[in-house]
Formats: C-alpha cells, structure tokens, sequence
C-alpha cells in the first residue's frame, strides 16, 4: 500500500501540530467547522477490503458498509469535528470515474461569471 513512509508521516504529523497552534494563536483567521483526512487503499478489490478490514482492528471502529451507489468500502474515526477515514473504490467503480472524466472539459461554463 502507498502509504506515508517514517519521513512523510512525521512531516503530516508535524505539518497538523503547526496548523492548529497557528489557528490557535490567530483566531481572526479563518477554519473549517470541520475536516477530513482520507488514506485511500489500492490493489484488488479483495485485498483492499483485507485492508480496511485491518485498519478498522487497528483504529477500534466498525467497516461502513457501502451503499449501492457509492459502493466504497471505507473505514473512519472522529477526533471531534476531525475525521480520519481509510477507504477502498472497487475497481469497476473507479473504472466507471475514469470513464465519465474523459468528458472532462468537454463543456465550458460561461466564463463571464468567473471570479
């Protein structure tokens, strides 16, 4: 799985301690209500619900079973309005996105009501 090597995590880790003593410390600027950090698992479908199967053990949570239209396993725990979520796109779903994405900038919006 392409996680986080020693190196990276630490960085994140550290990167979310100075986040939060900054918005501490400067209350006129601007924060989200809440937020999410999401680790997205690749391989086979199988061993990708092997994977959230494990971080589910690992975190103390139960799998989300997924909805007939998202169909993504995935796996979160809150820390408050945080939420830290590992989740599995079956492969044919992620097929189906990279599908539809072909069609990317296919239609232009109006650019008179740009910023």
């Amino acid at each position: 799985m392409p996680y986080a090597d020693t190196n990276q995590r630490l960085r994140l880790i550290t990167g979310l301690r100075t986040l939060a003593e900054y918005l501490e410390a400067n209350p006129e600027v601007p924060a989200p209500c809440g937020t999410e950090l999401m680790v997205f698992v690749q391989g086979s479908d199988h061993t990708q619900r092997i994977e959230i199967d494990r971080v589910a053990s690992l975190v103390g949570t139960r799998v989300f079973v997924p909805d007939s239209f998202s169909r993504h396993y995935r796996v979160t725990r809150n820390f408050g309005p945080v939420t830290y979520s590992v989740i599995a796109i079956p492969n044919a779903v992620r097929a189906r996105h990279d599908a539809l994405m072909t069609y990317d900038g296919a239609v232009i919006a109006d650019a008179s009501e740009e910023m």
